[in-house]
This record gives structure tokens, sequence and C-alpha cells, in this order.
């Protein structure tokens, strides 16, 4: 595919131009290093304030689609009326970061001052040292971790840090992300936890919590001095694992595409003659945790599916603004939207490398981008049953981001361009459901059992029990 879908949780920018225009970098240097220890005058935020509303506004391919507008400049009046002294560029973003949410699109949202966030580690401040997990029911911690003879474990529930309770913490630092919805939105605090906390409420160094066992709670404080450590598990810290569940059953977690095209093509294509060796019926791909990234790499994985050519979207529309309208307006002029069917067909692998037993994907919340538009692929083209929770971002996704600078704090915002529609060619504005919907219970939260995989593993018993 000739375009590059940016996930949630991507560490750069994967470009198969190979372009490097300012409009395409992430993370750029300041005009001026010492911006991050000025207070900027609120007649300036002002000015930055709204050229992030129209950054976004003129860029993004489907706005009125995905936000109210109207309800997104009362909030920017209501923000600019508490504007009333000097402010760095921390304090800035705890006031405009609220309007992220509002836009309504995981690729659309003011970054965090990473400058900032990035002289704090380099100085070994301690940002908060637990992964978690949101569930219905609660925030619980995700893995098992140990520090001087103290272990927290895996499904451990937090209720409070540093006297804040974790559902308000979650529910206003939502605010701070973008998102289709809140659903989804609370996934990405849980992702990007540490920064946020920092970026949303300055906890760093220090943190008390109150966390709740079974029907136990009791409480933890946690000190730089501390070390709190993950316990050895299966995966934990790689994005990419295969292992053999049972005599025929393979699960492989892809938690991310953005990733080396040609890294990740030598490690499919290893990975799947390895399954076919085995002789695996079963593969349970996991993309639970999968921000997207490169559809290149989606598009590979894909291919390794399918039985007959398919086509990973039916239709693009894309924004032109000042950055992506191209030399001498070749593609046309500002504002002007292209919009085309989407006639790349892909092939399958051949038949010696392909999986042809039964195959499902494990979706939820958090999988977004061009993870999502691989489940839409795998479901719109039969070649896999998709099992979990309904994905919080649509099925339709925006794609190929732009970045700008607010002209004043350099803060820096990030806007979709594109908007992909699904092979099917369903229009629908909802997340991507799954064939297999999974409910998981407060009990096997606390057990560490993964009901994902096990209904996974049920339903295939089923088939096999048929045959």
């Amino acid at each position: 595919m000739q375009h590059v879908l940016i996930g949630l949780c991507s560490a750069a920018l994967l470009l198969i131009t190979g372009c490097t225009s300012k409009h395409l970098e992430i993370f750029p240097d300041l005009s001026n290093p010492g911006l991050t220890d000025q207070k900027i005058a609120p007649e300036k935020l002002y000015d930055d304030i709204d050229a992030f509303i129209a950054g976004v506004t003129e860029r993004h391919p489907a706005y009125s689609r995905y936000a109210d507008i109207s309800q997104i400049h009362q909030q920017a009046a209501r923000i600019k009326a508490g504007l009333i002294r000097p402010l760095t560029r921390v304090e800035f973003f705890r006031e405009v970061g609220t309007l992220s949410h509002y836009f309504n699109d995981g690729h659309t949202f003011l970054l965090w001052p990473y400058q900032e966030y990035q002289a704090l580690k380099e100085e070994g401040a301690l940002m908060f040292p637990f992964a978690l997990d949101v569930f219905p029911s609660g925030i619980f911690v995700k893995y098992d971790y140990h520090a001087n003879g103290q272990t927290l474990r895996k499904g451990t529930r937090l209720l409070r840090i540093n006297d804040v309770n974790v559902e308000t913490i979650f529910s206003h630092a939502q605010q701070f992300v973008g998102g289709e919805t809140e659903l989804l939105r609370k996934h990405v605090v849980a992702a990007r936890f540490p920064m946020m906390l920092w970026a949303v409420y300055g906890f760093v160094d220090r943190f008390d919590l109150d966390v709740q066992t079974s029907d136990n709670i009791h409480q933890i404080s946690i000190r730089p001095d501390d070390n709190w450590q993950p316990a050895s598990q299966p995966d934990i810290g790689s994005d990419f694992a295969y292992r053999v569940l049972s005599k025929d059953t393979g699960y492989l977690k892809v938690a991310t595409f953005d990733v080396s095209p040609d890294w990740f093509e030598d490690f499919v294509d290893a990975t799947f003659l390895q399954i076919r060796q085995q002789g695996i019926k079963t593969l349970i791909i996991d993309i639970r945790e999968n921000g997207g990234g490169n559809t290149d790499t989606a598009s590979y994985l894909a291919r390794h599916l399918a039985d007959q050519p398919f086509r990973m979207i039916s239709s693009l529309r894309e924004r032109l603004n000042t950055d992506n309208r191209g030399l001498f307006n070749y593609r046309g002029e500002v504002g002007d939207m292209l919009q085309e069917e989407w006639g790349e067909w892909l092939d399958p692998v051949d038949d010696s490398r392909r999986f042809s037993g039964n195959a499902y994907v494990l979706i939820s919340p958090l999988t977004y981008s061009s993870a999502i538009v691989f489940a839409t692929a795998v479901k719109d083209n039969a070649m896999a049953t998709l099992v979990g929770r309904q994905t919080g971002g649509y099925a339709n996704q925006t794609a190929q981001g732009n970045l700008f600078n607010l002209p004043h704090s350099e803060l820096r915002a990030y806007v979709a361009t594109r908007l992909l529609v699904r092979p099917d060619g369903s229009t629908e504005v909802s997340g991507v459901k799954p064939d297999i919907r999974v409910t998981i219970t407060s009990e096997q939260i606390s057990a560490g059992t993964d009901a994902d995989i096990q209904a996974a593993v049920e339903h295939a018993a089923g088939i096999t029990a048929r045959q």
C-alpha cells in the first residue's frame, strides 16, 4: 500500500517516501531550547488555541463527521477565559490539551511537552513503574512485579494514586488524548500512563498507592530507590513472539506494525515456516495491544492468511493542505478533497508458505490504526475469525498524519489527512465488532486467565469435534 498509518503508541514515523519534511517530523527540536522554562503571555496562548483548531480543520478529511466543531469552539472560549496569567508550556498543555478528545479521532491530538518529559527522564526521575490494563470492572496491574521482597501481583486492582481516585485520573486524562470513543482513550491513557500521569498531574518520583487484592485493601509506597521490576513472564516487553500453546495450536503476538517492513517480512516468513513444520492447525494472532504503524507490514501478514486476491481497503479520501498539495500544487489546491477507489489487489503468498488452518485474530479496544485495517481486511475477506472486544476506534480509519507547531508555545499537534474505507465498503460509524465477543470476569482477571485465548481455543475445539 502506498500510505502509512501511524499508531497510537508509535515510537517513530515510518515514511514510504523517505521524506523528512517538517510536517512529518514527530519530535523536532524547539526553535529556542530555553522555551521550556519561559512563561508565555495569555494573548499568545489565545493565538495558540486558535491555531490548534484551525490547523486541524484545514487538514482533517472528515472533521465534521468526527467532531462537533461548535462544541470545540465553546470549549476553546472556556479555556481562554481561564487564562489570566502567563504559563509555561507544561502548564498550558494542562489547559489546551483537553481539546484533544473533542476531535474524536485517535490520529488527531496535541502531543505532550516531550522535551520537558525527556529532560526529566534523562535526569533520572522515577516515572510510574507499573503497566496497567483497563476493564469495565476497574484498572488492574498487568504483570507481576517485585522489589525489595515485596510482590505486586498481576490482576491487583489499583484504587488510588497519591490520594486521587484512579477512576478520576483516567476520566480526566482521557481528555488529553485522541480517540473516537472514551473507551479507546482510556486504553490509550493506560498504554502511556507514566507520561500521562506526569503531563496531566505532575506526579513523579513519589507514588502512594491504594490497591485491592481479593477483598483486601492495602497501601504501597513507591520511591526512586525501590527498583520495581516485572517478574519473568512469557512475551513481557516483547512486541513480537510466537509459541505453541498445545500440540496443534500456535499463538503469535504482533503488538505493533510500526517496524521495518524488511525485518517484519523476515520474522513472518520464519514464523510461518515454523508453524507449518510443527503441523499447527489453529493459529491465534494477538493484535490486542497493536496501535498500528506501517500498512505494508499489516498487508504482508494478511497475505499469509489469504487464499485468494484481496484488498486492504476499498476507497480513500484525502484533504489537501499547504504541506501535502505537492510541488506547484500539482495534486490540487488547498482544501480540495481527493477521492478514489482503491485498485491495489494483493495476492496470497504461495501455498507452501501460507496458513490454511483455523485462524483467529484477537482484538480489543486498544487495537487501532493499521491494526484495525488488518482486522477489517481479515474479517471482510473471510481470512480469520475475530475474537475479543469491539475496537474503540472506528472500522473506517483516518491515516497519513501531518504535524504542525502552535506558533508561540511550539506544542506540537498531530492531525490525520486521509480517510480509509474498509474492504466491504461499509461506511457505518462504529468499531470493529468481533465474531466471538468475550466478556472478561473479575475472577479471570485475578486468576491471570486470558479469556480471549481461551475463547478461541474452545471455538477451535468445537470445530474439530464437528469434523
